[in-house]
């Protein structure tokens, strides 16, 4: 028994360490949110002072349950307290472990309808046998005390087990994904980031050529068609980059919202600046729209709107500095209130339609406790697509509805809604076709994260339904919800995997560069756990539904020469594209907004690469293709934006032409330059915020009613009086048309859920 207490404390030693310096894991509480810093106030559960999930509260209250526990073992049984009190206090206190979430599978539908939270936790194997061997009549005890005695369902299980032998007890408490299982967790190779990159020698595998600046949490790399071969990286923490592909980084961001970007530097926080989309004719008019997550208003919060708001708003580049963007020169396109911190989705694309795809996560938490990815008047859970070229004065909104929207009159669901049924779409591709049959061209394929058995690649369609949470990527998952539009078929994924090979899929991009032939047509993809890539293909046979999936494997030393090299961080973030349409990859070693962890790579065939001459004339061709015009618009004319030069070049005494890189001076005075425009900007935000301020404060006076109630109206449609109150919106259903019938009737418990 003394050895078994000294292992069990050297693990939770163990734990303390290797969680505070860093794992490349999903760590989630039971209540689904991120861990936390408890600032060392822990005094039982003390392994998890430093990260964790429990607060002093929650502290005190388990080891109040620890001694009532103590209280409640027979005289006849205090040998076995004495032999295995400890593992009563391991097992309380893994409520506090950064992975609790996975140690009691709370995000596994066991009974198809909700979520059930387990309350034994998942033990490996070798624990599993050396508990039942020494404490087995110790669950009775355990299992009663910390349901509150009330998980009768699983206390009767786990007890009839224990009767059928070890075998059936340690299946019993089996995890469904058992990498999560107490305490190997801590030694796991893919949740601690010592993932060893599997190197071979041979056709297939490719190189990596990387770039020595480094960001924090990279979240998206992208181009903006206009000739400048300009990369625009975004940080989760809310401020855009502008890299060229040389390496060269310019010393002042292209735009800074952090003022306005909600988000922390706990690893797993899904906030933040989460996309950036070019308007398709930026070249003449400046326009990119920027999806990020904002904090709410004091006046949102007293309505308790949820947790934060997205926002999809549109920029101007200035015309004379077109390589800095004004913050404050901005039209809110769309907003979007979110229940809980995950599940944001992010993405935003422009369609070769000219329409503007927007990604929207089902909420957060486990289940769609929302059920929005089925809700068709949610706009969460959804694939949108808008025309932000005209605004719409009837809907008083800043787009328009695309007239072939699947719902573009609103009846049958919200007619921004161009597909339904996602749960957390992370990353899409557009393909540009191929570059000489243009086969493929437009098509979207997005990476959708699962939640406990399967990770999915989707094929955006109009209209398609890809059956979160009926279905789980190919799997059923809560197969006795009630599907909203019965008469659409569910949508099954073009390729879906378990988690025994990924845990979070991170959708990629297509393939359409010169430099690497083979790669031409290959939609490249990661899984942001395991650090794995693989690559899609679209099937010869047009009746096959499943595109065919290869994992791409890095070559080794001797294929992989400098500067190319085949080891990367493996917290692969996002995937992007250049100008020529060759493909980058954006991942981090420490997913955190804090820490300048992630880098950015090129994928490189080391077996055949593309004509250098023909791959020159190729990239100095790529156009600009504007979006068609097909109806006059009110947006007034404006001269066309400066071209942005591409690095300069000239030419070396062997008439080689040599890249010119700004000097030291020149860095400086950029940066002296940046330093005086940052004093300005941040003296008319302080301005322009108090101005938010005083306005806020009136707006709020004005919205609260004193003295006698307010006046009643009477209701349409014969249902009563309602009051008149400001216009609310939440998750695109106006409150104030929640009980007229037959066509605007919703029901406020959908809207705030009682738990």
């Amino acid at each position: 028994m003394a050895n078994e207490v000294v292992y069990v404390n050297f693990i939770l030693v163990y734990l303390l360490l290797f969680l505070w310096h860093g794992v490349n894991s999903h760590p989630q509480c039971l209540d689904s949110r991120p861990p936390f810093q408890s600032n060392g106030n822990l005094t039982f559960c003390t392994d998890y002072v430093e990260f964790g999930c429990c607060t002093q509260s929650d502290d005190l209250d388990l080891q109040y349950r620890f001694s009532r526990l103590e209280s409640t073992i027979s005289a006849a049984d205090r040998a076995l307290w004495a032999r295995c009190s400890h593992y009563a206090k391991t097992f309380l206190c893994q409520t506090c472990s950064p992975y609790a979430a996975h140690i009691f599978d709370s995000e596994q539908n066991q009974y198809k309808t909700n979520v059930v939270q387990r309350v034994f936790p998942g033990l490996c194997r070798g624990q599993c046998s050396a508990f039942y061997q020494q404490c087995k009549d110790l669950v009775s005890y355990y299992m009663f005390e910390a349901s509150d005695g009330y998980q009768y369902t699983e206390q009767t299980r786990l007890d009839t087990a224990i009767k059928r032998g070890e075998a059936q007890f340690c299946s019993a408490i089996l995890l469904s994904d058992n990498d999560y299982c107490y305490p190997e967790l801590l030694t796991n190779p893919i949740l601690n980031g010592n993932i060893s990159i599997e190197k071979v020698t041979g056709e297939g595998c490719i190189c990596l050529q990387p770039f020595s600046e480094r960001f924090r949490n990279p979240v998206f790399l992208k181009h903006a068609n206009d000739g400048s071969n300009r990369l625009f990286i975004g940080e989760q923490i809310g401020l855009i980059h502008i890299m060229y592909t040389n390496g060269t980084v310019l010393p002042y961001p292209f735009l800074d919202l952090q003022f306005n970007v909600k988000t922390s530097s706990g690893k797993g926080d899904e906030r933040g600046l989460l996309g950036m989309e070019f308007h398709p004719n930026f070249s003449s008019n400046g326009k990119l729209y920027v999806y990020y997550s904002s904090p709410l208003s004091a006046y949102e919060r007293s309505q308790s709107l949820g947790d934060h708001k997205i926002r999809v708003v549109e920029f101007k580049v200035n015309p004379n500095r077109p390589n800095e963007v004004d913050a404050y020169d901005n039209r809110e396109i769309l907003k979007v209130y979110q229940p809980w911190w995950n599940h944001n989705g992010g993405e935003i694309l422009f369609g070769d339609d000219g329409y503007l795809y927007i990604f929207i996560g089902d909420g957060g938490r486990a289940g769609d406790p929302l059920n929005s990815g089925q809700d068709m008047y949610s706009m969460l859970g959804k694939v949108h697509r808008i025309d932000v070229d005209r605004a719409d004065p009837i809907r008083r909104k800043q787009y328009s509805i695309p007239p072939d929207n699947p719902f573009a009159d609103g009846i049958k669901g919200l007619p921004e809604i161009y597909a339904f049924g996602v749960r957390n779409i992370w990353r899409c591709g557009k393909d540009r076709g191929d570059r000489i049959t243009k086969h493929g061209k437009g098509r979207i394929l997005c990476g959708d994260v699962g939640q406990g058995d399967a990770e999915e690649i989707d094929l955006i369609e109009k209209g398609a339904n890809y059956g979160w949470k009926i279905k789980e990527g190919s799997l059923d998952y809560c197969a006795g919800c009630k599907q909203a539009l019965k008469e659409i078929p569910l949508t099954e994924p073009v390729w879906d995997y378990g988690h025994d090979i990924g845990k979070s899929v991170t959708g990629g991009h297509f393939y359409r560069g010169c430099e690497s032939p083979n790669f031409n047509g290959f939609y490249f993809y990661g899984d942001f756990m395991t650090g794995r890539i693989f690559r899609l293909t679209e099937p010869k046979n047009p009746k096959q539904k499943r595109w065919d999936n290869k994992e791409i494997k890095m070559c080794g030393s001797n294929m992989c020469k400098p500067p190319l090299i085949s080891d990367y961080f493996t917290s692969i973030i996002s995937f992007g594209e250049d100008e020529a349409g060759e493909v980058y990859m954006l991942s981090t070693s420490f997913a955190s907004t804090s820490s300048y962890s992630g880098s950015v790579y090129k994928l490189v065939d080391p077996h055949r690469r593309g004509h250098p001459e023909q791959c020159k004339t190729a990239r100095e061709d790529v156009t600009v293709s504007p979006k068609p015009v097909t109806e006059i618009t009110t947006e007034t004319p404006t001269k066309p934006f400066k071209t942005v030069p591409t690095i300069p070049t000239v030419k070396d005494n062997s008439g080689s032409s040599v890249k010119i890189t700004p000097t030291a001076t020149d860095k400086k005075q950029d940066y002296l330059d940046y330093l005086i425009r940052l004093q300005r900007r941040n003296s008319r935000r302080k301005l322009q915020r108090q101005f938010k301020e005083e306005r806020q404060k009136t707006l709020t006076n004005l919205m609260t009613y004193r003295g006698d109630p307010p006046t009643q109206y009477p209701k349409d449609y014969g249902i009563g009086t309602i009051s008149r109150s400001p216009e609310l919106v939440f998750h695109g259903i106006d409150v104030q048309q929640c009980t007229r019938k037959p066509r605007f009737w919703c029901s406020l418990n959908r809207l705030y859920p009682s738990n």
